[in-house]
């Protein structure tokens, strides 16, 4: 399996059968500073002591912790939460919106940033519920030249058109990535030019092929599977825990609490699931997690 710079879908990730988990999302807070029209948004604040104790009893498999939100920087456990996990030998990841200040970023340890930025127009971004893109754009610059930088955008039709040039606006500010995504608002397919060559990014390289095929980036289609990732992988909002953040943000329900019998929980969960027969799963299961799947089965 080719290494696409999405943690979960590496060969080595796919063969592993160990008893703990691998790879965790924890969504901080609900709130955020923005208003962006394609948000799902949600209401709920982490349980920090509960988080802590998870994370101590599963250090030694953890290899990444992705910290979320809505905005993360917001909550008062961010700081904390990232040295907690840092010295426990654990990468962490932070998704943000990039509105924070810039010593904030820098002050944290965070391994891997991924910053959302839909565009290059600073009109545009305010009309999607932006504040101040200009400093974001100057704040991802200057975090890019010494940390890992991915960057997020959301296609939908206010910008489907003018993708490429976006895309190299962001490639310009020496980021290490781009990921995208299309709106679960607005799923729209996105066109993109053959003649260029995307081969250096491999997460932005994945969804581009996949593009050009005419493969939607969501949906099982006809794939028949059990869902292999939320074994080994955990999503964590409030004080519950789902398959995938996906999943809460689509307003399914959780697999469990955070103070039961986690791993128990799971396990029965994954064998009682059947992801063709789940509506969320059929409709907005992403294509990485498709892939990973599939491979799991087949090794």
């Amino acid at each position: 399996m080719l290494n696409t710079g999405f943690s979960e879908i590496t060969e080595e990730r796919a063969r592993y059968t160990g008893p703990g988990f691998w790879y965790c999302e924890i969504a901080l807070t609900g709130r955020c500073n923005f208003q962006c029209k394609y948000c799902n948004r949600f209401d709920s604040e982490i349980d920090f002591d509960a988080i802590c104790r998870f994370i101590d009893s599963e250090k030694s498999t953890l290899r990444h912790v992705q910290l979320t939100g809505g905005e993360p920087t917001l909550s008062p456990h961010l700081a904390p939460l990232c040295k907690f996990i840092k010295d426990r030998g654990i990468k962490v990841g932070l998704s943000t919106n990039g509105s924070a200040p810039l010593d904030l970023y820098k002050s944290l340890g965070v391994d891997m940033f991924s910053i959302s930025l839909d565009d290059y127009d600073t009109r545009v971004l305010i009309d999607r519920g932006y504040k101040n893109p200009m400093a974001i754009i100057e704040t991802i610059e200057d975090i890019a030249e010494h940390h890992h930088v991915n960057v997020g955008v959301v296609i939908d039709s206010q910008n489907c058109d003018r993708i490429e040039q976006i895309i190299w606006c962001i490639l310009s500010l020496g980021v290490h990535d781009i990921k995208l995504s299309v709106s679960t608002h607005d799923e729209v397919m996105p066109l993109f030019n053959k003649d260029y060559d995307y081969s250096r990014y491999p997460i932005l390289s994945y969804r581009v092929d996949r593009f050009r095929q005419g493969k939607s980036m969501r949906g099982l289609g006809d794939q028949n599977t059990k869902c292999e990732i939320s074994k080994n992988d955990i999503a964590i909002v409030g004080t519950k825990h789902y398959p995938c953040l996906v999943y809460a943000r689509e307003k399914g329900n959780p697999i469990g609490d955070m103070s039961g019998n986690i791993k128990a929980d799971r396990q029965e969960w994954y064998k009682n699931h059947t992801p063709q027969q789940d509506p969320i799963c059929k409709q907005f299961c992403m294509d990485f997690k498709c892939d990973f799947n599939q491979t799991v089965r087949v090794l």
